[in-house]
């Protein structure tokens, strides 16, 4: 019997990729990751390399808090406990309108993570949990949070954009997996509070990074993209 998996695209993130093209075409989100531990010298050639993330004239807006064991384990606590009281107040207003085809690519993403999350569409219990596992960091053993004492604006974004996707692709490079996630950004007063952060630094968005768990169709599933004819136009 056929399964859902085999109807979807479907990719490993195991070993390190050599190339960029290699971390680009293999990256995607990790939900499901193994407990243990990031070994300290990649988590250095990570951050160390991503610091060389372009910027608006060498701006760089980002200031960059890498957390791990029981500080990690309150936060999750904390950060699930309001997130489940409904206490979610992001310092960045978080987008609500988007195009149709948007809302199209959306929606069919939604239906396949909950199908290889093994999650009926009928079962909101099972959703909300989904959901509230963000605030968990899907089990990763480190997580990122990004923050800015900038004035937010489009050009910072693009900043913080360029920046997060460095750590993603040097995270893939060192054979990691990485979650990027608006989700952590939800609760920003928890997260001053317990990384002891002043009150200019807004929490921008915050990552996932570990080691995937092998064997985890959620975590083998590869987004699909528009077709490259529907997305870029030469001009001669």
């Amino acid at each position: 019997m056929e399964t859902l998996a085999e109807n979807l695209e479907m990719a490993e993130i195991a070993g390190t990729a050599t190339t960029v093209s290699e971390a680009m075409n293999t990256r995607h989100s990790i939900r499901r990751f193994d407990a243990r531990p990031v070994e300290q010298e990649k988590l250095d050639r990570i951050f160390n390399t991503s610091l060389r993330a372009p910027s608006w004239k060498n701006s760089q807006p980002w200031r960059v808090h890498v957390v791990m064991g029981d500080k990690l384990k309150r936060l999750a606590s904390l950060m699930t406990e309001a997130a489940l009281a409904g206490k979610v107040t992001p310092d960045i207003t978080w987008p609500t309108q988007y195009p149709a085809d948007a809302k199209r690519r959306m929606f069919d993403l939604g239906m396949k993570i909950y199908g290889v999350a093994g999650i009926d569409r009928k079962d909101k219990a099972a959703r909300d949990q989904f959901m509230v596992d963000n605030f968990k960091f899907f089990d990763a053993p480190v997580a990122v949070f990004i923050t800015s004492n900038f004035e937010t604006n489009y050009y910072v974004g693009i900043d913080i954009g360029c920046y997060l996707q460095s750590v993603m692709l040097l995270a893939r490079e060192q054979g990691l997996g990485t979650c990027p996630q608006a989700a952590l950004s939800a609760t920003p007063e928890i997260v001053r509070s317990e990384l002891g952060l002043p009150p200019e630094q807004k929490v921008l968005v915050g990552l996932s990074l570990g080691y995937p768990l092998p064997e985890k169709d959620l975590n083998r599933f590869h987004t699909p993209r528009e077709a490259f004819e529907e997305k870029v136009k030469y001009y001669t």
